[in-house]
């Protein structure tokens, strides 16, 4: 896995500087989540729509193809594919247009759902691939007839063929069926018709499962993408509004995630890892916040291999708990957050690089709590997924 999540995070750190950029045009956030629809004041009350505009009027259907390679510098990579990668795509989303208080902010991003479907590029060893993706399209430029979007997607993913010592031991790319997808894709639409646009761009599509089971490099495909969108009805009006000033603050969060991890040597036990954090962050923008904090972490498979063994032996005897220091940035969409963690390691006792990232995803459900996401690497070298819950203390 760390060649695929290597290629993984990059594309994603990126993403989070292009969206601090454009963060940088907005104000404060409230202390978890969205500002108090209270604080936001329509500058042109007679150009709005109707107070509950139908959800149904805002729907578009996509229908696009990627057709790219997944990477293979490693030799072992190389060996088992033999094709390009070709992915079918549709897409159901919605326009939003300032109805909630996030949407502005966020300079009404689309949001939606997109089904991908089509072929690996490795038929024989890994077959074909499958995701459901729920996704938000940031608008980057706005035009008359043309808009650049970024797209951010997650969600399940499933894989035809995986490991197996006695029928598939070529395929070191995949080791279990239902897998994680992340994509990132950067697009342009160009308006054809009043309701019809063209949408030309370039993807990202990882696929791998964190380490549940190995052996898991992933599935890490680049791609030219090229599709057709369809406004099912005309466009709405955008909800344009004054943002009230919201005071800038300073909020505390504790965290506890749970991750399944196997480590080498193959088909070895899959071991249950602890992380805990306490956090600081403060509001820069009604879309980023900037902190740090502390991790502890029982981390139950590491292990460290046995130098000059007569046998293919691993040691587990010293301590699991590993205690780190964290920078941390987080873009905010409503209750929806995107966070990124740089931290390094003051105890651990297992050979892992001191530096290690966290990235993810949050959805706040409740005033004080919020539900996240993420994967943790050490300098791109992907270490486990990772699910828990953060309370705002």
């Amino acid at each position: 896995m760390t060649f695929s999540q290597k290629k993984f995070c990059a594309p994603l750190i990126s993403l989070f500087l292009i969206l601090q950029s454009a963060a940088g045009q907005m104000t404060a956030p409230a202390s978890l989540g969205p500002p108090d629809s209270s604080s936001l004041q329509p500058s042109n009350p007679s150009f709005l729509q109707p107070s509950n505009p139908s959800f149904l009027h805002s729907l578009s259907v996509a229908f696009r193809v990627h057709y790219g390679t997944f990477m293979d510098r490693q030799p072992k990579l190389q060996y088992i594919e033999d094709a390009h990668t070709f992915l079918g795509e549709f897409d159901i989303m919605a326009q939003t247009t300032g109805t909630k208080p996030w949407q502005q902010p966020a300079n009404f991003p689309l949001v939606g759902m997109a089904f991908l479907y089509g072929q690996s590029g490795a038929n024989v060893y890994v077959g074909h691939v499958a995701a459901i993706l729920p996704f938000v399209d940031f608008h980057l430029l706005n035009g008359r007839e043309m808009t650049t979007n970024l797209r951010l997607a997650f969600g399940p993913a499933w894989v035809q063929r995986t490991f197996d010592p006695h029928t598939d031991y070529q395929n070191i790319v995949i080791g279990s069926h239902l897998n994680a997808c992340v994509n990132v894709m950067l697009s342009v639409d160009w308006r054809l018709f009043p309701r019809t646009a063209l949408n030309l761009g370039f993807s990202y599509t990882h696929i791998s499962n964190g380490s549940f089971r190995l052996p898991n490099l992933g599935l890490n495909v680049p791609a030219l993408t090229v599709g057709f969108r369809y406004d099912l009805f005309p466009e709405q009006r955008r909800q344009s509004r004054t943002l009230a000033p919201i005071k800038k603050k300073i909020n505390y969060y504790f965290s506890s995630f749970v991750a399944a991890k196997q480590s080498l040597p193959l088909e070895s036990a899959v071991y249950l890892v602890n992380i805990f954090t306490l956090e600081a962050l403060k509001d820069l923008s009604r879309s980023s916040r900037f902190g740090g904090g502390i991790n502890m972490t029982l981390d139950r498979a590491n292990s460290r291999e046995v130098p000059n063994s007569l046998t293919f032996a691993w040691d587990r005897s010293q301590s699991h708990w590993q205690a780190s220091i964290f920078a941390a940035y987080e873009y905010v969409i409503g209750d929806l957050s995107f966070p990124l963690q740089v931290g390094y390691y003051f105890y651990n006792k297992y050979p892992v690089n001191s530096i290690y990232q966290n990235i993810g995803i949050k959805y706040r459900f409740a005033p004080h709590w919020a539900a996240a996401f993420a994967l943790k690497a050490h300098l791109g070298n992907g270490d486990f997924f990772q699910w828990g819950l953060a309370y705002k203390l």
